[in-house]
């Protein structure tokens, strides 16, 4: 691992609708978990991270924004492209049952923008960015979920396999967050690359092999045996 000197902090919050609540962890540059909480408003998360964690960078499993055009984002078409089919994001379809989890991540980073402005392009600290677990999860275990093997046992695979202690993470929605702060940290060492137009909102995703980002998702016959769009 780089060493960054002191010892930077990452929070990963795994969004979802607000009668639900949002589930937030933070890794140290150990990848050891310094807080995990669950069932949290956008207004608790927003206190926690600027008032209490003060991270270096802040990875939200959400878009920040829809579309204000039609069709849909080009960090979307280059997540597919790369291997990592994710929800298009378009324009706002109005009050959809589907999108208010989308609608409250929008909500975070707009909560969180005074502090941590969302990031674009350069230098990811200091920022909130917008990140995807499973492309996270995919890029650290080097392969592709198989079929038929459960999500959650995959995604705490990746997360061990990067040194992250997940045994104490309650359930998948935890898990995902760890894995947005684990996206995080790489993002804090240089190892990533920002997919998408900087106008419309870019994804953040480790790249942890050399070459440029076509080089390192896997093969397509790993990719024919993916689930499908995921977050």
């Amino acid at each position: 691992m780089v060493s960054l000197g002191h010892c930077d902090v990452a929070v990963g919050v795994d969004v979802a609708e607000e009668r639900k609540g949002m589930d937030l962890v933070a890794l140290d540059c150990r990848r050891r978990i310094t807080a995990s909480y669950g069932k949290l408003s956008v207004a608790a998360v927003s206190a926690l991270v600027i008032e209490e964690l003060r991270p270096s960078i802040v990875c939200v499993d959400s878009p920040p924004a829809f579309l204000r055009s039609a069709g849909t984002r080009q960090a979307d078409r280059q997540l597919a492209s790369l291997g990592f089919p994710a929800f298009p994001v378009g324009p706002d379809p109005g009050d959809h049952p589907f999108f208010r989890w989308m609608r409250v991540g929008i909500r975070i980073f707009e909560a969180l923008s005074g502090a941590y402005p969302l990031y674009r392009s350069g230098d990811p600290r200091g920022c909130a960015a917008e990140v995807f677990p499973n492309a996270v999860a995919v890029t650290v275990s080097g392969r592709r979920r198989r079929r038929g093997e459960a999500k959650t046992s995959f995604r705490r695979t990746a997360l061990r396999i990067a040194g992250v202690a997940e045994e104490c993470l309650a359930n998948l929605d935890r898990v995902d967050a760890a894995l947005a702060a684990l996206g995080g940290l790489y993002a804090l060492e240089g190892r990533f690359v920002a997919v998408g137009d900087p106008d419309e909102g870019v994804v953040v995703v480790p790249k942890l092999a050399e070459g440029p980002p076509p080089s390192y998702p896997l093969p397509a016959r790993a990719a024919r045996t993916s689930s499908g769009p995921s977050r």
